[in-house]
């Protein structure tokens, strides 16, 4: 069973992994636009394309990361409850 703590960072971590996310989401427009931009020579677009690809491969993987915590938790909840439900049981045939 979880403590209150445990449940905070789990939620913290959460918070932190969409941040993560949504950080390198919004990356992704700026990239754009500088890549177009008329004043840069074709090695500096090379680079801010690259730069675009991985910003964009971390929100994925940031948002994998975010589905696999909030599984776990789902996890972690039912187990929780079944517990709980399993110890209030056991109080009643006492």
């Amino acid at each position: 069973m979880l403590g209150y703590e445990e449940k905070v960072e789990r939620l913290e971590l959460l918070d932190a992994v969409a941040e993560a996310g949504r950080l390198a989401r919004g990356l992704d427009q700026p990239l754009e636009s500088l890549a177009h931009a008329d004043q840069l020579d074709p090695l500096d677009v090379k680079g801010v394309l690259a730069l675009r690809s991985i910003s964009q491969r971390c929100a994925e993987r940031t948002g994998d990361a975010a589905r696999i915590l909030e599984a776990q938790n789902e996890i972690l909840y039912a187990e929780e409850q079944a517990t709980t439900g399993v110890k209030a049981l056991g109080a009643l045939r006492l």
